[in-house]
């Protein structure tokens, strides 16, 4: 037999075994290779680690791409989970095309042609141990996670995913639609959220067109137009605008709006750190580059104060930093309190126990150790409440916050012709956080600056007469403030205040009247009221006032007059908010039926108690009874004050506080 021959046969072979498998090939083509759902079902549970099931219909074709369709696809959850499955998805057709396939090697991101599912429903659950259905084996130490997948088509006509994470107080219900891919020129994408994140309620909806574009990556990838709201924990936001590179994060435009109970909760919302306010309104615009955002707020509303600001976030370092700019044409103090404790995170309001009045709740200082940041304070209004005629006009300081240190620093306040300057500072870092409190003030006009010392003089103006009465009190007030303090409440933190406070009036007047009234001369105060008050030459009003652990108590504090010199003495209790103070009046002057006698404040801030001292009115009534026996003209003599010369105490205290 030749060599010719013997290949005869070899190749008669061949063309058999090619002939028998292009028989099979286009047989298995035609049926949809059905025999090798069971040997795909196995690939895919070794992989996933976990039961699959693939439903009929199933049909598998591998002509110009791969092909895959099935009634359903089931992966199941893993063990110890009360999830009937991961993922099921129902009416599912999938495309994969060679290129991609053989690509897969050079980049680990797998391109998928199209998905279209009929309903897709996942189960993605976490338990308090961290073990989560999600969870696909063990990845090797060190090894880089891959990459989404990039689909160039997708339609789910009914999808739904229940994300339940224990640790993180979260449980969403996510229900949405979309279909797009490269041939449809109008891709519509709708997705509903409902549950709670972080112990809160939200409901949102989100509106855009196509998911797969927002999921595009690339700098060349076209913007989305996107428009959604949200409702979390009392806080509606807004937002109108384009988005591009959604998980790469290259770019989102557009305008915001968000109203609510808290700024707290709105920055809860977005992982920035925002203090507890008053109910607020705010709309502006908002850019996102990677991972800065930028917030331009034209106009804020936060309870009374009118605000705006522009703010940069920078989310790169490993700790976040926020710089920025503060303005607005009004601030309330008030409005600062809910910072302080009034108010829970939420909004709500935080009451104090019965019968205090500083505020007990603890505030989230640790927060602090989050962010860093520097953001320039410009006010041009800052409303200090209806005890003062005056406002601040205009306030600048400096806010900066790095390593947990909060720093209110270059503080420069105008007011009725004065000025307060100083830093506040709190620093989280400690434990407890400190306080600390550095502060001088000059210049302060008191005649304007105090509501009450206008109130005559406005009550005159009001009915159409001139002013006739003085002002309670005027002169020009200075002093300083060097306190501190620790602890995670307001309450705490004043309760352990140590420092001093200064504080003196000089080139002023005050109410003769009130000075009667503070030494309870009835005849000299019974003729002010009926004949007009006056007003008294002030030689000086001083406090030097020293604190430890939250007691705070006057080494000096004297009201002196050309008529009476009045002394307090005593305490304030701020650890358990009790008063302890008296005013003693020093008469210069001989004053019939005076009761002149010790004046005491006592009880707590919640419920102050003022009261003469009984002891000398208890004596000189006793002995007016006495000599009324005798004369009834003697009756009046214990009640007539002769009164006292000492020297003015002024010179001695001024020069003691170095004013």
């Amino acid at each position: 037999m030749t060599p010719s021959s013997r290949t005869h046969p070899v190749r008669r072979a061949t063309l058999a075994i090619l002939a028998a498998l292009t028989v099979v090939f286009g047989l298995g083509e035609a049926l949809g290779w059905p025999f090798l759902r069971g040997p795909l079902e196995s690939f895919l549970a070794q992989r996933l680690e976990r039961p699959v099931r693939i439903a009929a219909p199933f049909r598998l074709h591998f002509l110009g791409a791969v092909r895959v369709s099935a009634g359903g696809v089931w992966v199941a959850a893993p063990d110890g989970f009360e999830a009937p499955h991961l993922v099921k998805a129902d009416g599912l057709a999938l495309t994969l095309r060679y290129g991609d396939l053989l690509r897969l090697r050079e980049s680990d991101a797998l391109r998928i042609a199209a998905i279209d599912v009929d309903r897709l429903d996942a189960r993605l659950k976490r338990r308090p141990d961290g073990a989560a259905t999600w969870q696909l084996g063990t990845r090797p130490s060190g090894q880089a996670s891959a990459p989404p997948p990039r689909v160039d088509a997708l339609a789910v006509r009914n999808g739904t995913i229940e994300f339940d994470d224990v640790p993180a107080r979260t449980a969403l219900r996510a229900v949405f639609s979309t279909h797009e891919g490269a041939g449809d020129d109008t891709p519509t994408a709708r997705a509903t959220l409902r549950g709670r994140l972080r112990g809160r309620r939200l409901d949102g909806e989100l509106g855009a067109a196509g998911f797969l574009k927002l999921a595009a990556q690339g700098t060349d990838v076209p913007a989305v137009p996107v428009s959604g709201r949200i409702d979390y924990g009392g806080v509606h936001a807004e937002f109108d605008g384009a988005v591009a590179d959604l998980f790469g994060g290259r770019d989102l435009k557009g305008k915001f709006a968000a109203r609510g109970a808290s700024l707290g909760v709105l920055g809860e919302l977005f992982g920035v750190l925002l203090p507890t306010t008053d109910p607020f309104s705010l709309r502006g615009k908002l850019e996102k580059d990677g991972e800065v955002w930028r917030a331009r707020v034209s106009d804020a509303q936060v309870g009374e104060s009118a605000v705006h600001g522009v703010f940069t976030y920078d989310a790169r370092p490993a700790t976040p930093r926020l710089e920025g700019e503060l303005g607005g044409k009004r601030l309330a103090l008030a409005d600062l309190a809910p910072a302080f404790g009034t108010r829970n995170p939420d909004g709500s309001r935080a009451a104090p126990p019965p019968g205090r009045v500083l505020p007990e709740r603890e505030l989230n200082l640790p927060a602090l150790k989050t962010m860093d940041a520097r953001v320039a304070v410009d006010l041009r209004h800052v409303d200090l409440g209806n005890a003062f005629s005056q406002p601040i006009a205009p306030l600048r300081a400096t806010l900066s916050l790095h390593n947990g240190r909060l720093v209110l620093s270059e503080l420069d306040a105008s007011t009725a012709k004065g000025r307060l300057r100083g830093e506040l500072a709190v620093d989280s870092g400690n434990t407890p956080p400190q306080w600390a409190a550095n502060l001088q003030w000059e210049g302060i006009r008191l005649e304007d600056w105090i509501g009450v010392s206008q109130t005559r003089s406005q009550a005159a103006r009001a009915t159409g007469g001139e002013p006739s009465q003085p002002p309670y009190f005027t002169g020009v007030l200075h002093g300083r403030a060097k306190l501190t303090g620790h602890g995670r409440s307001t309450a705490a933190l004043l309760g352990s205040l140590d420092g001093e406070l200064t504080a003196g009036v000089r080139d002023g007047s005050i109410s003769r009247l009130l000075i009667e009234i503070m030494g309870l001369d009835v005849a000299q105060g019974l003729g002010l009221v009926l004949g007009g008050d006056q007003a008294l030459p002030l030689d000086c009003a001083v406090a030097d006032i020293v604190a430890h652990d939250g007691r705070m108590s006057p080494r000096v504090a004297l009201i002196d007059t050309p008529v009476t010199l009045v002394l307090v003495d005593g305490s304030i209790n701020l650890a358990n908010e009790a008063l302890d103070l008296r005013f003693t009046a020093k008469p210069r002057n001989v004053s019939p039926f005076t009761l002149r006698t010790p004046v005491r404040v006592a009880g707590t801030l919640d419920a102050p108690r003022v009261r003469p001292e009984a002891g000398p009115l208890a004596t000189r009534a006793l002995a007016g009874v006495a000599l009324g026996f005798v004369t009834p003209l003697a009756a009046i003599l214990p009640f007539v004050d002769p009164g006292e010369t000492p020297g003015s105490p002024c010179r001695q205290a001024l020069a003691r506080l170095g004013h």
